[in-house]
């Protein structure tokens, strides 16, 4: 019997969609999330959304009670890491005109976006065309995934409230080839994963103090686990899954030991290290942290070296706190990171923003033109 659920996310069969009412819901949010990996920890990951609550103003809003819909807050996330270390990012919101959700298939400005079971595979096809500040250059090219889809589970219909979570396969490959105007910022084969999150409650109120998600690739298998701490202290919240190559989700039993615990440059506490133990104490799944992909105030990304047995692998992980999410002395650097298509936005984007490489020049260019 799949467990389905803790008091703080939910996990729902892959074949109900998020519901569509979550667009008109004032603080709430709906994304869907892919990434991959290849066997060097080299990746790329991209987030489509409707109210992402990492966007700077809407939590400040939902706590005056001045929330938008999340239909109002429409953004698009890309980034790819190489050898450790960011190699081109980008986070852009779009007005609401130029955004759309029909069914499987996604539009941001010239991105055009399609997640759907085909032929019994799980396929997402991405094709991104976005401006970039300070140059006339676009991020243009195409992400591809082929995989089995996770098989529907017997899990109870979520309500709008909850936290509605469910990963959409098990095993697949990823394509991907993305260029900025001549230059290739990405030219990659891996291993695919693909997700989605919804609440009509607001990301502040869901009663979560801090997260610690990941995914590991094994060859027959899909690893994830999903560690969440409630507001108030008391013990964390731990779902664990195997995906495996037919699709089937066998859920867990684990509880989470994590060591090592340091600071990041924002001051984010995080852990070297998280142990997924069995009831018996043995080792489900030894996850060491490894490269900061992402080191922001509310928001740590990881490459991951994990093993399970004998069996070894890269994978990806993060660590969110929602109370640190749009405080005020922070909100300006974190404009720093979000272009907007149409409103102002910050002047120093690009030095933020698209390729890691050549980010002086643009910025120099922008304040000096």
């Amino acid at each position: 019997m799949l467990r389905s659920a803790t008091r703080l996310v939910r996990l729902t069969s892959p074949d109900r969609p998020l519901d569509r009412e979550l667009l008109h819901a004032a603080g709430g949010f709906a994304w869907w999330y892919l990434d991959a990996i290849d066997p060097q920890g080299n990746g790329v990951v991209v987030i489509w959304s409707f109210g992402l609550p990492f966007l700077p103003g809407y939590r400040a809003a939902s706590r005056r009670g001045e929330a938008p819909s999340a239909r109002e807050r429409p953004s698009l996330n890309v980034a790819v890491y190489r050898e450790g270390r960011e190699a081109f990012y980008l986070l852009q919101e779009y007005p609401t005109h130029d955004a759309s959700w029909d069914g499987e298939e996604w539009r941001f400005g010239d991105s055009v976006l399609r997640s759907e079971v085909r032929g019994g595979r799980r396929q997402a096809s991405l094709s991104l065309d976005c401006p970039l500040p300070g140059t006339r250059d676009r991020l243009r090219g195409r992400i591809a995934l082929d995989g089995v889809p996770r098989r529907p589970t017997a899990s109870a219909q979520p309500t709008l409230d909850d936290h509605d979570w469910s990963p959409l396969t098990g095993p697949a490959t990823v394509d991907a080839s993305l260029r900025v105007g001549s230059r290739s910022i990405l030219d990659f084969a891996g291993r695919g994963y693909h997700d989605r999150n919804g609440s009509r409650t607001p990301f502040d109120r869901l009663g979560i103090d801090h997260w610690v998600w990941g995914r590991v690739p094994m060859p027959d298998r899909e690893l994830i686990y999903y560690v969440l701490w409630p507001e108030g202290g008391g013990a964390p919240e731990a779902l664990a899954l195997e995906i495996d190559d037919a699709g089937q989700t066998r859920d867990v039993p684990v509880r989470a030991r994590l060591t090592g615990e340091r600071r990041a440059r924002y001051g984010m506490p995080y852990w070297d290290r998280v142990e997924l133990l069995d009831p018996d104490g043995g080792a489900w799944l030894d996850v060491r942290h490894g490269a900061l992909l992402d080191d922001g105030p509310f928001y740590l990304r990881f490459g991951t070296e994990a093993t399970r047995g004998g069996a070894r692998a890269h994978g990806t992980g993060e660590l969110v706190r929602p109370g640190r999410v749009d405080l005020a002395p922070m909100r300006p650097f974190v404009k720093m990171r979000v272009h907007h298509t149409e409103a102002p936005t910050s002047r120093l984007n690009p030095l933020f923003l698209g390729p890691r490489r050549g980010r002086w020049r643009r910025q120099l260019g922008t304040l000096l033109g």
